[in-house]
């Protein structure tokens, strides 16, 4: 299989093929090869020697004003102006939390939005060509956060993507239109041509490849531009059905760009630094600051041995004492990834997520205790609600500013046009998780402390990987054990990679292992058709035996047995008399075990289902729907589905949340929720292509995870719920009956447990209370209605009776042998006692 390098090699070769486009003809662009970096470029300079990397040359925008100075909101805006007047169409961002894939947990890039299944073909993109400012999360440069001025835990990736069939007439110069607006859109902005160049370079990834251009502007990178056009297979490169234009560009990055301020984060997070920088009394030394800029844009903590050294380096090519310069830098670093945490935080919480100990919430509980940690470090009063609030308020437009036209023409004080105004609405539950969140990292210091003070009577040294397992595993960061360490006189030196470390460790995808047990015995075998979302109701079919195996399995060519899937139990029933124990779906062919198998290949065979059970099953089924629904609505925007199990005899739903439910909770769930089962409201069943069904219903569709192929199952509950579900379901919530919640409890960090009953078994269950309703007022020969009361007054009376023998063994003293003739002087009677 061909490398990365030896792909670039091979394109190398064949140069003119894959780089030479006629738009760099008529542009005046010319190719040279970098006198540093020995990379071939593609520039308008005549004079130009070197390729534009900042490995190769420094920053020359810092303190240049450009023609325009857009500000960070400004920039996108302007940005999508001109590629809605190339006829891209604007779309709408996903959420960071990317439910549609199987694969990952967050969106690294604009890509990820149509992966795979847009990507493959599969499905049509929601449009094409189109350009969209999609928030980006990456935890693997945490240390360079504050120092490089390029690196962000949290950035918005400008994509501008289109989707070309292979047999598209205009596939010879496929490449030349979205370059050519690559081009126009710099100059749009203000960027002379003459700075901008491109650079010769190759991607891969999932098994695809193809050509790139990394495009850089006065030393700053400011897009990758990526051809995907080939399948990489064991023989070679192959053609891919859909040529796939991968362009990303790096908002902040851009805006920088545009503004030349000392760093990106000055424009990035403007008003905000603004404020805090003021609020907490915090001054930069801008002489200082603009030096660094010029030295530390090469710099990437991954590539440095030790950055202490790296520092000095540094200091002696400024002149300036290394504890001066590290003093700011360590300052610098800490306020902006305070700033960049809390932002990453704003989108994740808004878009559902919640911090946790397993999956993608790990990573979000450690930024936000490495914001806590830092901001305590510097002594600096971080409240972060109200950090949150001037983010979202930065990016929805809610304070105006002075504006200028694309022709530099002053304009009047205008609101900022909104830029993701999602943000506001979500205001109120993301302040809540995060008050909880602060609140668990408070009880969690208090824990540690005598932790780490036993550890270190045992022990005098701490490895990096040591560190590492102790913030895994407790929770505690490698400052408290340092600080807790220096108190005793020894020395922690904390890996300067530490927090990227942490974070690797949970990057693993979501996707569970596949169905293999059957896969060669079920080759070129026909998809199963599935009778049981034709009618829900009916219960006797007949059909064609297509392949026996192993004298256990039966397929069918159609069935109404549902199969073990989403939570829901399988059907039970019999094949010409005989019983069926077990139903399962391996692909798109449904397998029917059974104790004995007698039937022939091609035999026609009639099935009849336990009607009983796929009531049963469609009730619990319908109501965890209705549940999810509601506790969504009564709990907050990060309740998502996280598991479930339904049978004919209860129901079990996990949902996200942070805290146990209370009485309270479940009863208001539990009473909305029976008023949507009374309510009668038709359940709608609808299979639409995912596109469609994305654009209709949103990403709150994946309650139960990625659902593959081009169309998707929709079950609407109207008002209440709408999901992607494959499951049995009535058609009105009429049929669910009844109601009962057992109870809940929390199962691990971020997901509780609900229990349930619903249509005949929540019968039963409603009898067994009034049962032991009966029975207990009979014990205490009291009416139902006074059980509470006389429960209380009964244990109170215990207790304090308990406390009395307590207290009369505490003060009661060995009896002495009485002595012939002495009486015994008795206590007095208390009165009422016998």
């Amino acid at each position: 299989m061909l490398d990365k390098k030896q792909l670039n090699r091979e394109f190398q070769r064949d140069w003119k093929k894959h780089y030479a486009l006629n738009v760099f003809e008529e542009k005046g662009f010319n190719r040279k090869q970098c006198r540093k970096c020995k990379k071939f470029f593609w520039t308008t300079d005549a004079k130009r020697k070197l390729c534009g990397d900042s490995a190769c040359e420094p920053y020359l925008f810092i303190g240049k004003k450009l023609y325009n100075k857009f500000d960070y909101t400004d920039t996108w805006q302007e940005f999508s102006r001109y590629f809605t007047n190339k006829k891209y169409t604007n779309i709408s961002r996903y959420p960071t939390i990317a439910r549609w894939r199987d694969d990952t947990w967050f969106v690294q890039a604009s890509i990820y939005d149509f992966q795979p299944f847009v990507v493959s073909g599969e499905v049509r993109p929601p449009a094409n060509p189109l350009v969209v400012a999609q928030p980006c999360f990456r935890f693997n440069d945490i240390e360079n956060i504050g120092l490089t001025s390029r690196h962000y835990s949290g950035f918005v990736m400008i994509g501008q993507h289109r989707f070309i069939p292979a047999k598209a007439a205009h596939l010879t110069h496929w490449k030349d239109e979205d370059i050519g607006n690559a081009i126009g859109v710099l100059e749009y902005l203000g960027i002379n041509r003459k700075d901008v160049t491109f650079v010769e370079s190759v991607w891969m990834g999932g098994g695809n490849a193809g050509s790139s251009f990394e495009v850089y502007c006065r030393g700053l990178e400011i897009a990758t531009t990526v051809f995907m056009e080939f399948a990489v297979t064991p023989s070679g490169l192959k053609d891919l059905p859909l040529k796939v234009i991968d362009f990303g560009w790096g908002l902040e990055r851009l805006a920088w760009l545009l503004n030349g301020t000392t760093n990106s984060y000055e424009i990035t997070f403007d008003p905000v630094d603004k404020k805090w920088l003021k609020q907490l009394k915090i001054k930069f030394d801008d002489k200082l600051q603009k030096k660094l800029t010029s030295v530390v844009g090469a710099l990437n903590i991954e590539d440095i041995d030790n950055i202490d050294d790296e520092l000095k380096k540094i200091s002696r090519k400024l002149k300036i004492a290394p504890d001066k310069l590290k003093n700011e830098i360590d300052k610098m670093r800490a306020f902006y990834s305070i700033l960049d945490h809390s932002k990453t935080l704003l989108f994740a919480l808004a878009d559902g997520a919640l911090p946790s100990n397993t999956g993608g919430g790990y990573n979000l509980r450690f930024i936000l205790r490495r914001a806590l940690r830092l901001a305590e470090k510097f002594g600096w009063q971080i409240d972060l609600t109200e950090l949150v609030r001037d983010h979202a308020r930065a990016l929805t437009g809610a304070r105006p500013r002075q504006v200028k036209s694309v022709k530099g023409e002053e304009l009047s004080e205008v609101g900022l046009k909104p830029l993701f105004p999602e943000l506001m609405d979500f205001l109120p539950d993301v302040e809540k998780i995060l008050n909880i969140e602060v609140q668990k990292y408070k009880e969690t210091k208090q824990k540690i402390s005598q932790a780490l003070d036993n550890m270190f009577k045992k022990k005098k040294t701490v490895s990096g990987e040591e560190l590492v397992q102790l913030y895994d595993a407790q929770g505690i960061l490698p400052e408290d054990v340092q600080a807790t360490a220096e108190k005793v006189g020894v020395t922690v030196k904390i890996p300067q990679d530490f927090y990227s470390r942490v974070a690797s460790l949970h990057v693993e995808p979501k996707k569970a292992l596949a169905k293999v047990q059957f896969i060669s015995e079920l080759a070129g075998v026909p998809a199963t058709q599935a009778l049981y979302y034709n009618d829900e109701c009916v219960q006797e079919f007949t059909a064609r035996v297509l392949k026996v195996i192993n004298n256990t399995y039966v397929v069918l060519d159609k069935t109404t047995f549902y199969p073990v899937g989403g939570g829901q139990a399988c059907d039970l029933g019999t094949i010409n008399g005989k019983p069926v124990v077990s139903v399962e779906k391996y692909g798109n062919v449904i397998l029917h075990e059974m104790p004995e198998v007698n039937f022939r290949e091609g035999q026609v065979i009639i099935g009849k289902i336990d009607m009983g059970r796929r009531i049963a099953l469609m009730a619990h089924h319908d109501a965890a729907h209705i549940i999810n629904g509601i506790a969504h609505a009564v709990l907050g925007h990060h309740v998502w589905q996280a598991g479930s199990d339904l049978t004919p005899e209860k129901g079990r739903l996990d949902i996200t949340h942070f805290s146990t439910l209370t009485k309270d909770d479940l009863q208001k769930i539990e009473r909305l929720a029976n008023e949507v089962a009374l309510s009668s409201t038709p359940i709608k069943k609808t299979v639409m292509p995912k596109a469609q069904a994305e654009q209709a219903h949103g990403f709150r569709l994946y309650q139960g995870g990625a659902v593959p192929g081009a169309e998707i199952r929709v079950i609407e509950i109207p008002g209440v719920d709408v999901e992607a579900c494959g499951g049995t379901h009535s058609k009105s919530t009429a049929s669910v009956g009844f109601i009962k919640i057992l109870g809940s409890k929390k199962i691990q960090d971020g997901i509780v447990r609900i229990e349930f009953v619903a249509g005949k078994p929540a019968v039963v269950e409603l009898q067994k209370i009034d049962s032991y309703m009966h029975d207990a007022s009979v014990v205490f020969s009291v009416q139902p209605d006074q059980l509470t009361k006389t429960c209380e007054r009964f244990f109170k009376e215990w207790k304090e009776q308990k406390k009395e023998i307590e207290r009369l063994k505490s003060q009661g003293k060995p009896q002495q042998p009485q002595k012939h003739g002495q009486q015994i002087k008795q206590e007095p009677k208390k009165k009422g006692s016998s």
